[in-house]
């Protein structure tokens, strides 16, 4: 009967060690999907509908809190309004890609461009420890983790995750310091 009990608490130890690790297999699984640039693989990892969706309230809140009161208050204000809304929509549906996420994730600014990629092992190697370099991870609760990447201005670019079943993790939202 100890045997069993035994058996039993280590079996629940080692499940909760796993379900208190799956956030970072999912991070790990985002690195290699990067590097390899096999966006099926990263797409898995991405709810892209529901991380556009937050994007685009987080840039539209931005905008609107940055237009002036005399553009508010003008007649043609809504008309502006919602034309920068309609920019910025199709601005997060067309830049949203596998591509710069991972240059964010290397908290890179977008506009740069990437080197051309060879096969190289050590490159690969290099270039997979790059993303979410000197991150910070936390959780937030239960069902939300966080990966704070640094960038080359001193800000935090923050990737918010997801539990989608029980060790299985999505990208869902991205905080980008504006």
């Amino acid at each position: 009967m100890r045997k069993f009990a035994w058996i039993i608490g280590t079996s629940l130890v080692m499940f909760l060690g796993l379900v208190a690790a799956s956030p970072f297999f999912t991070i790990s699984s985002i690195k290699t999907s990067v590097v390899e640039k096999d966006s099926e693989k990263l797409a898995s990892h991405i709810d892209f509908p529901v991380f556009r969706e937050n994007l685009k309230k987080q840039f539209n809140t931005a905008m609107s809190n940055n237009v002036p009161t005399e553009i508010k208050n003008s007649p043609f204000g809504g008309i502006a309004a919602g034309f920068a809304s309609n920019v910025v929509d199709n601005l997060v549906d067309s830049y949203v890609t596998p591509n710069s996420l991972a240059k964010l994730m290397r908290g890179i600014k977008p506009s740069r461009s990437l080197s051309r990629r060879d096969n190289d092992p050590e490159r690969v190697r290099k270039e997979r420890d790059e993303i979410f370099k000197d991150a910070r991870y936390t959780y937030d609760s239960s069902d939300q983790f966080s990966v704070w990447v640094p960038t080359d201005t001193g800000d935090d670019i923050r990737f918010i995750l997801h539990r989608d079943g029980i060790m299985s993790w999505k990208l869902v939202d991205m905080i980008v310091p504006i």
